[in-house]
């Protein structure tokens, strides 16, 4: 019987979404360095980069150095074609730091050369593979250049076009939560800090037993159903009303637009971590907060984990999609729920799937139409069906007529 106890136990861990954490780039690898450092049990967490100096001094053990031909170990020198090209080329590679993984935390600082250029390519392989890919990354200060923010968007494009969500983090929008006189490292420090903070809340919900854990099909349907884009946003607070500090903090700060995103979007799902002392009355008023805050209907997904060096402090962090896009109902489930299967909603397009292999649904305006003298009458319907019964049928059923509307 024990022996059979400690079988299902590992069962369960084993049936745990397996998370990768991957950063691109000099500015990703960096990022994850200084942040992984106060995490007590991380994920696995992967350094891909064309620069192999940079690559030797990032502080992560498994790297995976891309691009030897095409970058010779230099660098790309801001180009995001060879990037893309330094991808392409270790495509193998690449593949196989993704097998065996549920979810990609795709880590970028877009703007410069292997990020901008390779994050699209290793996204699109890890949906390839099988896995939900979500994408955090950051956007250029204004002093960095018009090039460096004209090729950061052109690469956050080909990034949503390749992952299932990005969370975009704009440097501009954090430096306005700074005084003005910070001083750059400092600023680049605090971007590193709500990076890691976005990155940190979801997995301890993954990945840990907590007090209210986040389901993996909870993340998916967010990720999934968000129109390629989520907003981020963190709060923290300390001492005796750590609550209201971190509320005020995430929902009148500038990460979510004042509130803005929260009022907008559809579902959100929010990450509450504390110490030992976290109280119920604490996630009631929290949980109480956002659905004032939200807009009617929408999902909360609200998981709470307590950390054991975190007493008498509080940390928010929530991904919240605001171009929201409901999952389709079956039929069955629409009919259980008593709504009509023909006239309350239009049915959704069908969608590619993660192979990119295209829905085989028909257009109504795609079946044949038959012959000019049969047009107007239903092809899955024998005119005669009815004919020599004593049901009332209407006779334009009988007749396999179709009324003109």
């Amino acid at each position: 019987m024990s022996a059979n106890l400690e079988h299902s136990k590992e069962s369960v861990r084993d049936l745990r979404c397996r998370v990768l954490v991957a950063g691109i780039g000099s500015g990703a690898c960096n990022v994850l360095s200084h942040s992984l450092a106060g995490w007590s049990d991380p994920p696995t967490v992967a350094a891909i980069n064309t620069d192999a100096r940079a690559l030797a001094d990032a502080d992560i053990e498994l790297k995976v150095a891309i691009g030897r031909t095409v970058a010779k170990g230099m660098g790309t020198g801001g180009d995001a074609e060879l990037g893309r090209l330094a991808a392409n080329e270790d495509l193998d590679a690449l593949r196989a730091l993704v097998a065996g993984h549920d979810l990609l935390l795709l880590v970028a600082s877009l703007g410069g050369g292997t990020a901008t250029g390779a994050a699209p390519v290793l996204a699109r392989l890890a949906r390839e593979e099988g896995m939900l890919v979500l994408a955090y990354v950051t956007l250029p200060f204004a002093f960095e250049g018009a090039r460096r923010q004209e090729q950061a968007q052109e690469g956050l494009a080909a990034l949503k076009q390749s992952a299932d969500a990005v969370v975009c983090l704009p440097n501009q929008r954090l430096h306005a939560m700074l005084p003005p006189d910070t001083a750059l490292p400092d600023a680049f420090a605090f971007v590193d800090r709500m990076m890691s903070a976005g990155l940190r809340g979801l997995w301890t919900l993954l990945a840990r037993d907590n007090m209210l854990n986040l389901d993996f099909s909870d993340l998916q349907s967010l990720v999934e159903n968000s129109g390629n884009e989520c907003g981020f946003g963190y709060g923290e607070g300390k001492g005796p009303d750590k609550a209201a500090q971190a509320l005020e903090g995430l929902l009148e700060g500038p990460m979510l637009e004042k509130g803005r995103v929260i009022a907008n979007s559809g579902a959100m799902i929010l990450s509450v971590a504390g110490g030992p002392d976290l109280s119920l009355v604490e996630l009631e008023t929290i949980h109480r907060r956002f659905q004032e805050a939200a807009r009617p209907g929408a999902r909360i997904s609200m998981g709470a984990a307590v950390l054991g060096d975190w007493t008498g402090r509080l940390a928010l962090t929530v991904l919240a999609a605001e171009h929201w896009l409901p999952p389709a109902r079956s039929a069955a489930e629409t009919v259980q729920s008593g709504g009509s299967l023909f006239f309350d909603e239009a049915p959704p397009k069908k969608e590619e799937g993660r192979a990119g292999h295209a829905g085989k649904g028909v257009r109504q305006s795609e079946l044949p139409l038959g012959s000019a003298s049969d047009r107007g009458r239903f092809q899955d319907v024998a005119p005669t069906i009815y004919e020599g019964t004593d049901l009332d049928i209407p006779v334009f059923i009988r007749r396999g007529i179709r009324l003109p509307t």
